[in-house]
């Protein structure tokens, strides 16, 4: 492995080593060249002493001498050769290591050798010449022989230099570099308090201070990016939204507490799963997708439901952001439970659809009392429509029958913070006026302000006309109750008065004067009887025989009659749209109702020019106004009669008093006032209703319509029709049973001399107890219907679990059944009002006996 210490060294070796070398090659040249340049003087000096020794004539004579004289020069081993020439010959020369030799030319001498050559003079003259080779293999080797003295000398220096070096480095630059290393392998460890040591203050000094300063920077980097990822984490971690990163795949890499929590999982088991885990509207595909979207930048905000770990499900809006790491793309969700947000937008809406859907007008105004909302209602109760409506003052609908102090009260009330309510007269868009019941009540600010008001109102002209025939009913019930107790007691004395009139009559025998005078009374208290059947059917306490009937053939047989009693001047008609449709009514008490509206008719069209009299039947499927006029009425079909008259008409004063008994306008002796008080008991006993409309403006007018309950089709029961003939008994026992001592006793003998045997009964216990020991010799029971301690239903009751098959016969002045629950009811039994005649009881008496 490299290190920086060994290539310091290495470095020092080299430029030591380079540096002695490089001084050593130097001094080389130099001493070379000091060398040659002592080897030229050399070789001077050489041939200019030679030169002047042979200037001498002997050399040209003694040629020994002259050998001699190179002789001597030639002991410096640095002379090669030496040659003399005379006249441009070789004269005598001579080689190093070689004998002397007398040589033609100078010319095979060859190599790397100095030359000097000087001129022989004499008197100025050149004689001749000397010619010296001086060696340089010579010079060579003694300098390379001193560059290896010098060169290890060098060596020896370059290694003590190196060692010297190599310890300054080691301690000047590697070991602080290494502390250096040390400390930033401490600080990439994340050891941030390692700090190194700064001994000198060079350019190393300055790292290590730069290398400090680094380290510090870092950690405070660090834990400042440490206590912001603490702070984000803390913020994630205690968010109430739940936090989801997700990569590609749709895995979860990270989530934080309150996703945990939301969801049910640990972290360690959400960090396992996926989107499509826990969302059940995301699908790997859409996971896709949506990176896809985040890729290209866009912001995604959706809605889905995620599932728990327990499989309950809740909504949730999500917001997904994009983060890069690495060049990795991940998505950050941030999940909320809409839950309660979903909860209020429903109660939203349902409050909305509640006020938009009301069928009370509901209007909302700022503080000012500008009207900024309305409902449907509103429109439809007052006419105005949102666009005329909204930016208007809410008083548009003030009518003036309300005084300025009641809207100063008002306005004071709502604007100390309360509610008020109060019933107003308001005015509509078309200038009608109409009661409402009015509530407005502040809306509040979260401060508490004001800032508009909200105000209900019921529109209470409905309301007023229920409320008028509530108390219209609620009169005619209480005058019906009063009516039909009297009438009782009069039916059980006029039962007691009318039996002993048969008695006295049969008593007299052949007395005429007596016999006419008992039936003028007779006929009185028959006529007394009929006035008190019309106030039962008033009081709808009456005996009433409900049968099948067709109304067609009613109406056309009772228009037909009647015609006959109407003056020939008086036009009667009528229409009958329908012929099929059945009731189930009583034929007597139908014909009377009819009969006393014509009867009325007819009196309010006799100063007419042209009287008329129209009777219309329809068939009418009632329909929401129908039934909010007439509360209580079954949904089901109806058949309409309608007496119609151009007679001249009825006021409102009277109006309202038409159907009380004894109301009249007719003059004195011409009317009781109990033809339509009977008329509507008798429709209300059938289950029906009645309405008048009425008109004393032209043309004027009045119509009359009743309206009865349809039936399916059956064959309608044939009237019987009262006889005058008594039929007498063969000596069967009759209980009869009544709670008037008076009526029981007349009773008994009417019975008795009717051929009957009698048991009487003052009540239903007694008659109970009587019928037990003696039911074998009883053949027919008779029974009040109201009597104190049992009553006659009740008694009949307990004897019919004795013996199914009693024979029995109602007699009473009125029947309390509704009052047991039994309205309507048909019964088996006969039925005999009281008063009753000698001749119809003893009828009705053979007609129960007759049956098997």
């Amino acid at each position: 492995m490299n290190s920086i210490k060994t290539s310091l060294i290495l470095i020092a070796i080299a430029i030591v080593c380079g540096g002695l070398i490089a001084s050593e090659v130097n001094e080389y040249r130099i001493s070379q060249g000091n060398e040659l340049q002592e080897l030229e003087e050399l070789t001077t000096i050489k041939v200019n002493r030679l030169s002047e020794s042979l200037a001498l004539p002997l050399w040209e004579i003694d040629k020994e001498w002259t050998e001699r004289v190179i002789d001597s020069e030639m002991d410096d081993k640095r002379i090669y050769a030496m040659f003399v020439e005379a006249d441009g010959k070789l004269f005598v020369g001579k080689q190093r290591n070689q004998s002397w030799a007398v040589v033609d030319s100078t010319n095979h001498i060859s190599g790397d050798y100095l030359v000097q050559m000087r001129p022989i003079l004499r008197a100025g003259e050149q004689i001749g010449s000397v010619k010296v080779y001086l060696t340089k293999q010579f010079m060579q080797a003694l300098l390379n022989e001193r560059l290896l003295r010098k060169a290890a000398n060098v060596a020896l220096l370059a290694l003590l230099m190196v060692v010297i070096l190599v310890a300054s480095l080691n301690r000047l630059v590697v070991r602080r570099l290494q502390r250096m290393l040390e400390a930033t392998r401490s600080i990439a460890a994340g050891d941030y308090p390692v700090v190194v040591a700064v001994s000198r203050r060079d350019e190393i000094g300055q790292l290590a201070e730069g290398i400090n300063q680094m380290q510090e920077s870092i950690r405070q980097r660090e834990m400042a990016l440490k206590e912001s990822e603490s702070r984000f984490r803390a913020l994630v971690d205690n968010a109430t939204d739940a936090f989801l990163l997700v990569d590609r795949n749709g895995k979860i890499v990270d989530v934080n507490r309150a996703a945990c929590e939301s969801l049910g999982y640990t972290r360690e088991a959400l960090l396992a799963r996926s989107i499509p885990d826990v969302d059940e509207d995301f699908s790997a595909e859409d996971v896709l997708q949506l990176f896809a979207r985040i890729a290209r930048g866009e912001a995604v905000t959706v809605e889905g439901t995620q599932r728990r770990m327990d499989g309950s499900t809740f909504p949730v809006e999500v917001r997904i952001g994009r983060l890069e790491q690495q060049g990795e793309l991940f998505a950050i969700a941030l999940v909320r439970d809409v839950s309660e947000r979903k909860q209020a937008e429903a109660k939203v809406r349902r409050y909305s659809r509640a006020m938009e859907q009301s069928g009370e007008a509901i209007v909302i105004t700022d503080a000012e009392g500008e009207i900024v909302h309305i409902n449907p209602a509103y429109t439809e109760i007052t006419g105005y429509s949102e666009e005329e409506a909204l930016g208007r003052k809410a008083n548009l609908l003030k009518s003036g029958n309300q005084n300025r102090l009641f809207y100063e009260q008002m306005w004071h009330t709502i604007t100390d913070g309360r509610t008020w309510q109060g019933k107003v007269i308001n005015r509509k868009k078309d200038g009608t006026l109409y009661p409402a019941m009015l509530t407005i009540s502040p809306i509040r600010s979260d401060a508490g302000a004001t800032t508009h008001y909200v105000g209900i109102q019921q529109n209470l002209e409905q309301f007023e006309l229920l409320e008028a025939q509530f108390h219209q009913s609620q009169k005619m019930e209480a005058i019906g109750t009063l009516v039909g107790g009297i009438a009782h007691d009069f039916n059980n004395t006029l039962a007691g008065i009318t039996g002993n009139l048969y008695l006295a009559k049969k008593a007299a025998g052949h007395m005429p004067d007596v016999i006419r005078r008992l039936d003028s009374v007779e006929k009185l208290s028959f006529g007394a009887a009929a006035m008190i059947q019309q106030l039962l059917a008033f009081s709808r306490k009456g005996v009433v025989a409900m049968v099948p009937v067709t109304i067609s053939s009613f109406l056309k047989e009772t228009i037909k009659l009647q015609h006959a009693s109407l003056p020939e001047n008086v036009k009667l008609e009528y229409s009958i749209n329908d012929t099929d449709m059945q009731i189930k009514g009583d034929i007597n008490q139908l014909q009377q109702v009819l009969m006393n509206l014509i009867n009325n008719a007819y009196d309010a069209v006799q100063e007419r020019a042209n009287p008329s009299i129209a009777i219309s039947l329809d068939h009418y499927h009632a329909d929401d106004n129908f039934f909010k006029k007439h509360e209580g009425q079954e949904k089901r079909d109806y058949a309409c009669i309608s007496v119609i008259d151009n007679g001249t008409g009825i006021s409102a004063e009277h109006l309202e008093h038409v159907f009380e008994p004894f109301f009249t306008t007719k003059e004195q002796g011409r009317g009781t006032g109990l033809g339509l008080a009977m008329v509507y008991g008798a429709i209300k006993t059938h289950g029906g209703v009645i309405d008048i409309e009425t008109s004393t403006t032209e043309p004027t007018g009045t119509t009359v319509r009743f309206c009865l309950p349809l039936i399916e089709s059956g064959q309608p029961d044939s009237v019987v029709k009262s006889e005058d003939e008594i039929m007498q008994g063969c000596g069967e026992t009759i209980l009869l049973v009544d709670d008037n001592e008076t009526v029981l006793d007349t009773g008994r003998d009417v019975l008795e001399g009717l051929g009957y045997q009698v048991l009487v009964a003052e009540d239903g216990l007694v008659a109970v107890e009587c019928y037990r020991e003696q039911q074998h010799e009883i053949d027919l029971v008779i029974l009040d219907i109201v009597m104190p301690r049992l009553g006659g239903v009740d008694a009949l009751r307990q004897m019919r679990q004795i013996n199914p098959d009693v024979k029995a016969i109602y007699a009473t002045g009125y029947d309390k059944l509704s009052a047991l629950g039994s309205r309507g009811k048909v019964f088996s039994e006969k039925v005999i009002s009281k008063p009753f005649a000698v001749s119809r009881l003893s009828q009705l008496i053979r007609e129960t006996l007759s049956k098997a």
